[in-house]
């Protein structure tokens, strides 16, 4: 749900890159976003005289009882709003929104200086609502919703680039990772250009999202594909802010210890160094409930549920999984088995043992829309791609630990 002027957009996966996508130019820290957060706890909710089905056809009003679009996925549809919030006028406009802690799932709408409302727009798995500029906002769901809004509010802008001493960091992680995995391929899809977490902000002291402590390590077997359910239509600009304010909302709302994904990409096509750790070491995220120490992420930064990736996104995505999975050895042709550990939001019990592809949606896992409809239908596409890209064959998952970086 993203906002210019009086419009506000959905935050999810985007698309339409028009321009070539080229190495982008050296950027200082001192130019990195900032942010800062803020609280508000939410209102007694009442409940709607209709139970009002998730999400609304399009063009129907914006309005509570509205009944909504039918579910295409066997993950949604069972759900219906029963419950409203009064409207929530925040303390200073904001650009990023959701409910701390909760993962489960709720709807959210927003506007700006009393003009037209947002559409609802799903909040689920700790995931908040990007927004761009909004000063109200609503929420809707099957339960009771209780607890705090949490609010970010994001200050300049990123050029998106690398940050030297993260990439001297990486190079050196790298080379102990090199002479202590003896079993790892010799070759591997080669490693994308990556904006760094020192360029979208993340590693100022003060406005930045450092983690909260040392990061996990588990084991990459498959790469699960995201949106982050964020506007489709923010500049080169923006990007950054967009991947801080996430960041934030994470740590501070969720109070997870760092950004659940390990890597993102715009709709430009750039991808983003995600939870840190080193990009070619296994680090536990919170990308699968019930499966994170099985597997590694990357997310869409958009809305993805009615528009697909465009070439240079959808590239970028499988320029990204194919060099991962080449660093722990994987054969993305083929297929493996994970252990759920459990969990309210995965599909299976703690200890069911599941045979999966080397990528997949997020869906595939969870109870969740998440990556949106239209680009879990490329994830077919994006996984020939990924083969085609592998330049070693050959299994392996091992956890892989390098120096910081």
């Amino acid at each position: 749900m993203m906002m210019r002027g009086s419009r506000l957009i959905a935050l999810v996966l985007g698309t339409t890159a028009l321009l070539a996508w080229a190495a982008p130019p050296a950027m200082s820290r001192g130019n990195a976003p900032r942010a800062v957060d803020f609280e508000v706890a939410l209102p007694a909710a009442r409940p709607l005289p209709t139970p009002s089905g998730w999400g609304r056809p399009a063009g129907a009003a914006h309005e509570p009882g509205a009944w909504g679009r039918p579910q295409t996925h066997a993950h949604a549809g069972q759900h219906r709003a029963r419950f409203i919030t009064p409207v929530v006028t925040a303390q200073q406009r904001f650009d990023l929104v959701g409910v701390a802690r909760e993962m489960r799932r709720l709807e959210i709408r927003v506007r700006a200086g009393g003009g037209a409302w947002s559409e609802w727009v799903e909040q689920v798995d700790g995931t908040p609502i990007w927004v761009d500029g909004a000063d109200e906002v609503q929420l809707r769901a099957p339960f009771r919703p209780d607890g705090k809004l949490h609010f970010v509010v994001v200050s300049g802008k990123g050029r998106g680039a690398g940050d030297p001493v993260e990439d001297a960091r990486e190079k050196a992680g790298s080379a102990l990772l090199s002479t202590a995995r003896s079993s790892a391929a010799s070759a591997a899809a080669p490693k994308p250009k990556m904006i760094g977490r020192g360029a979208w902000g993340a590693n100022r002291e003060q406005g930045g999202c450092q983690p909260r402590g040392a990061p996990e390590y588990g084991a990459v077997r498959s790469a699960v594909i995201h949106h982050t359910v964020s506007a489709n239509d923010y500049t080169k600009a923006e990007a950054a802010g967009i991947v801080l304010g996430i960041c934030r909302f994470h740590v501070n709302g969720n109070g997870w210890n760092d950004i659940g994904y390990q890597a993102l990409v715009d709709r430009f096509g750039r991808i983003y160094k995600g939870r840190a750790g080193g990009m070619r070491s296994a680090v536990v995220g919170a990308q699968a409930q019930g499966f994170n120490e099985e597997t590694t992420a990357i997310a869409s930064i958009g809305d993805n549920r009615g528009l697909k990736l465009r070439k240079k996104a959808r590239a970028a995505v499988a320029r990204y999984v194919a060099w991962k999975l080449g660093v722990h050895g994987i054969d993305p042709a083929t297929t493996t088995e994970l252990t759920s550990g459990g969990g309210s939001l995965s599909l299976y019990p703690a200890g069911t043992v599941i045979t999966v592809s080397r990528v997949l949606g997020h869906r595939d896992l969870g109870s969740t829309e998440c990556p949106g409809d239209s680009l879990y239908a490329q994830i077919k596409s994006i996984r020939k791609a990924v083969q085609k890209r592998a330049l070693v064959s050959g299994p392996g998952a091992g956890p892989a630990r390098p120096a910081k970086g």
